[in-house]
This record gives C-alpha cells, structure tokens and sequence, in this order.
C-alpha cells in the first residue's frame, strides 16, 4: 500500500499551517502541535495538544480538519483536550481510504494514537464521520472509552438512504464536478460550504476571517479531494459494509450523547432519537 504523503515544506502546508496559525490566535488558543508515525505504513498522524486537566480525545469530521471545531474549544477550559486529525486531512498525511479495510484502519488508528499520548482511556467527541470511527472503536475497546459525545449526523449510523448530495459526489464522472461545487475559488467565497452544510447564519457570520482562509487553504491541499472522495465511497457503498446497524450499535455499552443540529444537512435530529433508543445508554 503506497498512500500519498504531504510535503511539509510545500506551499500548500504553509499556507495552511498559516491560515491555522491565525485562527487558533483568533480564539486565545496556543495548541502544542504533536506528530506521531502510524505503522504500518509510517502515516504522519497531526494531533493537537490544548489545556490541562482529564484528558479528552476530540475527533473532527469529514477528512479530519481540527480548525472547523475552533468555536468548540474555548468551551473545554479545565480539559486536557488531544485533538486528531484523521490521515486525509488536517495536515497529517494525505490517504486513499480505498486501499484499505476502514473499519479496521479506524480501529487501529485510534488504539495507536491512545497508546503514543499514553491514554488508557478517555471520553471522546467527534463530528460526522469522526463520530462513526469513534464508535467503532468503542464497540472494539470499551474499556477505552468513557463516553462518547457525538456531535451532528454520526456518519452512516441507522441511515437507509443515502443523501442525494453524496451519491451524486460517489457517481462516476460526478466526483469532480461535486468536489469544484464545494471547493472554493477565493477565501471570501469560503463561507458558501458552511451555508449549503446547513450553518446558523448567526454562527458564521460571529466567525473570524481566518476561518474562511483555513476553509481555503486546507480544501486546497493537494490530497484532500482524494481524502474526501474515497472517504464517501467508502462510508457510503453497500460493497464496502461500513454502514452501522441496529444489531452493532444495541451492542454498546460506552454512554453515547449525540447534539445534534435542526439544520443538519444530512439527517434531521430524530434520526438521533432513534439512534439514542437503541444503545443501551443513550441521550
């Protein structure tokens, strides 16, 4: 397996390292940046460090970006907050989610990443898809997990349908077109995913300038289409079997709370309802 490794001296990663930079002084924020090699293949895996106290693992969503939870983490003040970000995005290296079995690889990852920040364990919150690993990962180790907090649509968890927004991205010749739609053309044209993502209006307008230029820069690093591309597919395909179902999830023991947004994009929060039901100690 050969996944695509982002060069640190390119111009890409210090425009968005910059970009990052600026947000995090935007919001009081002085994380202590972490990398670690991930076997087997040496993936350079980002995590930030914030705060002292109990330690959380925070895991972001879609490819991995920990900037989109800038607003979240003044909130966590008296934490030990390590937040991951998932090979695809945030600066870790780049990945192609296809050459490998997923549900294994996000297992895996988690366990190695727990282990290096000598963790035995610890709550996790995540987003969207970070959510869908975590809990994977809580079905494998429980006794690694004190609660999961699981914030917006869990990635594929109880879904039947896929949303059309996604199967027009995983069709073949429509991938591209989806990913020119989403990624903008200019830092001011930037605010247009958070929008179509279904954001309060409120919420995005009170957001720095360094968050658009961080939406920017990171959608312009050279391997976040392919992260996000072969993330959808792979999560979405039936072929692929990723899918969270009622009989995986009544197996969880891990508390689970789920926040969920009116707006959500994706699913509307009875969807969290239902998901709430069916774990054994659910909110």
């Amino acid at each position: 397996m050969t996944q695509p490794i982002l060069e640190h001296d390119s111009v890409a990663f210090q425009a968005a390292r910059n970009a990052e930079n600026q947000l995090w002084a935007d919001f009081h924020l002085k994380p202590k940046t972490r990398w670690f090699k991930i076997a087997p293949d040496d993936l350079r895996v980002r995590v930030l460090e914030f705060g002292h106290g109990d330690p959380v693992l925070v895991v972001p969503g879609n490819t991995g970006d920990p900037y989109a939870l800038a607003p979240l983490l003044p909130q966590l003040v008296g934490y030990h907050v390590f937040v991951m970000a998932r090979p695809g995005g945030g600066l870790s290296d780049g990945f192609d989610h296809e050459q490998v079995d997923v549900h294994n690889f996000a297992v895996d990852l988690f366990s190695q990443i727990m282990d290096k920040l000598d963790l035995k364990s610890a709550p996790i919150i995540a987003h969207s898809m970070g959510a869908h690993w975590a809990t994977w990962f809580a079905l494998a180790y429980p006794d690694r997990v004190q609660q999961l907090i699981l914030l917006g649509n869990p990635g594929r968890m109880l879904m039947t349908k896929t949303p059309t927004l996604l199967k027009m991205a995983m069709m073949p010749g429509l991938g591209k077109w989806f990913m020119k739609r989403q990624i903008p053309k200019s830092a001011k044209r930037a605010w247009g995913p958070l929008h179509r993502m279904g954001t309060d209006p409120a919420a995005v307008s009170a957001l720095p300038q360094s968050f658009a230029d961080c939406v920017y820069a990171f959608d312009h690093l050279p391997n976040y289409q392919l992260a996000t591309l072969s993330l959808l597919r792979t999560m979405n395909q039936e072929k692929y079997h990723n899918a969270l179902k009622e009989s995986q999830l009544r197996e969880l023991s891990v508390p689970m709370t789920l926040i969920w947004g009116t707006n959500d994009t994706f699913a509307n929060p009875e969807l969290g309802q239902e998901i709430a039901a069916v774990v054994q100690h659910g909110e």
